[in-house]
């Protein structure tokens, strides 16, 4: 009995030895996985999701100018708590909106409002709704690198009834560093929270 209480007391040993040593390979395949996203092509509209309106906004900005699209259209139904505590009623669309024509000098005209969406699944719908009415080829979709696998798998099953080609097209966080998430608490909790998301939206959807 105690030659087995060794062995497996070694084994165990062994065991988080290597995890010890491998836990920074180990956490950027964490990382990459979540990570999905596509070449980029000429589109007829640049869609920013709500949430993180800096990041995705000044992407959106930049993808603009470099002439993707002529057209942005910014999402999210969500009023920013930050927003609330003062009383401004200012929804996550609104919020990249002036962002994208404050900061980044692109024309109003060009950036539509679509508030519309408190989650992915709202505004995957949202998005559908409107690439079919407005009969659109190709559009890009805007949010994070380390949301974007989860989105991929939300949008792919409504792009495929759709004639609108669809490219996701991840930010990278000012916040953090993707190559190294786990070196700050922003990166920590993104990546928790959407290994937790994915579990969610596979189990609901």
């Amino acid at each position: 009995m105690r030659k087995k209480l060794l062995i497996w007391f070694g084994l165990i040993m062994l065991s988080l030895l290597l995890l010890a040593l491998l836990r920074v390979p180990l956490m950027c395949v964490a990382g990459n996985y979540l990570i999905s996203i596509d070449e980029l092509q000429n589109s007829d509209v640049i869609f920013v999701l709500g949430g993180n309106s800096f990041d995705r906004g000044n992407a959106a900005a930049e993808l603009y100018k470099a002439g993707y699209a002529s057209k942005i259209v910014c999402l999210g139904e969500n009023v920013p708590f930050v927003f609330k505590a003062i009383n401004k009623n200012y929804t996550e669309a609104k919020v990249s909106r002036i962002n994208i024509v404050r900061n980044n000098n692109v024309k109003k005209r060009d950036v539509d409002l679509l508030e519309i969406g408190t989650s992915t699944k709202e505004e995957s719908e949202a998005i559908a709704n409107y690439c079919a009415e407005n009969k659109l080829k190709r559009v890009i979709l805007i949010s994070d690198k380390f949301h974007t696998r989860r989105i991929r798998g939300v949008f792919e099953p409504l792009f495929d009834e759709l004639e609108t080609e669809l490219i996701i097209h991840g930010t990278g966080s000012t916040r953090y560093d993707e190559a190294e998430w786990w070196k700050k608490e922003e990166g920590l909790i993104m990546v928790n929270n959407e290994y937790v998301k994915l579990l969610y939206y596979e189990l609901k959807y």
